[in-house]
């Protein structure tokens, strides 16, 4: 089994700036294989579809899969600015 690649806080941060998302997006922020990754676009696409939205080919609002994932974004900016020096 291959082992899952955790990406830093800078990595992460610029991967969360984008609008859409897509699968390989959601692959690189949940450290998942493709499968899952795809099962989670679907079930956001078809919570925003249900909602009334549309949507574009194979994207999801980057906002839904932070919402998912319950991603602490402030949390993400501090570590940056500590490493960096700026705290």
């Amino acid at each position: 089994m291959k082992s899952k690649i955790i990406i830093s806080a800078e990595d992460m941060l610029v991967l969360l700036s984008k609008q859409w998302a897509t699968v390989q997006d959601i692959m690189k922020i949940g450290a998942l294989g493709r499968n899952k990754a795809r099962d989670i676009k679907n079930e956001i696409e078809r919570e925003v579809k249900d909602s009334g939205q549309k949507l574009p080919n194979n994207l999801v609002p980057m906002e839904k899969v932070i919402d998912y994932f319950k991603i602490n974004l402030d949390f993400l900016v501090d570590v940056m600015k500590s490493k960096n020096g700026k705290i």
